[in-house]
């Protein structure tokens, strides 16, 4: 899993699991950019990553824009001159029935949860493309192999996410690029705490065969390895990382 030199970016490195990918990259070498819509927070990782001695710098960026994905790219080019991996963390929801949602309710789920990675894996494209190599890794979830009760709409975003790396790895593996995913399952994250009670997050755990919540390190550690030569010959696939709650393919 060395990433020695490398340049990586982490979009969503502001905190929860886009924190812990930074962290484990820089711990394997790489040189990371850490962008996220909270600018904040990007600004907190970076910082606490350079008090370690990392090579590190923040970007804002939200990747339901275009425009800003490809600034992105291109502002990380310039300032290291090269970009091997591009990850994304990114995601959001709320816990709320189909019947009782609006569609700026939908449109927004489905921009933050498929638009944005299909955004950014156009913008970097172009550079990957052309030296003819380059990883990528995206993050699904399990609700969007198997459903989950009141996130119906988001359960279809990460469904797409899904077929959508499938997909494109057969259109760039000619280039030399590969594109994965990972499919987390609950994962004790700011986020997490933040939309479920005490209640909630333990019914999660009873109904995980491992009997506890993911941490955010144990999915930036599947995000690290998908994205490094140590899975040279793997692409499109979507990794669950869930502590078997859910044995699909």
């Amino acid at each position: 899993m060395k990433s020695d030199g490398k340049v990586a970016i982490v979009v969503g490195g502001g905190s929860g699991i886009g924190r812990a990918t930074a962290e484990l990259f820089v711990e394997n070498g790489a040189r990371v950019a850490i962008a996220d819509v909270n600018e904040q927070g990007a600004k907190e990782t970076a910082e606490l990553l350079r008090s370690k001695g990392a090579e590190v710098s923040a970007y804002t960026c939200d990747i339901t824009q275009q425009s800003q994905t490809d600034e992105l790219i291109q502002s990380v080019l310039s300032q290291y001159g090269a970009l091997d991996i591009v990850t994304s963390t990114v995601g959001w929801s709320d816990t709320t029935f189909f019947a009782q949602e609006t569609e700026e309710y939908w449109r927004r789920i489905i921009d933050i949860n498929l638009v944005g990675s299909i955004f950014l894996c156009r913008s970097a494209l172009g550079p990957f493309s052309e030296q003819k190599s380059g990883s990528i890794v995206l993050t699904s979830s399990d609700a969007g192999k198997v459903g989950t009760m009141g996130e119906t709409v988001y359960a279809a975003a990460k469904a797409g996410v899904i077929g959508f790396v499938k997909s494109l790895a057969r259109e760039i593996a000619r280039d030399g690029i590969r594109i994965n995913a990972i499919s987390p399952g609950p994962t004790d994250t700011p986020l997490l705490r933040a939309q479920s009670d005490q209640h909630v997050i333990e019914k999660m755990i009873r109904a995980v065969p491992l009997k506890r919540m993911g941490t955010a390190a144990e999915q930036a550690g599947a995000i690290v390895f998908l994205a490094s030569d140590a899975a040279s010959y793997i692409t499109g696939q979507t990794l669950s990382v869930s502590g078997g709650l859910t044995m699909t393919s």
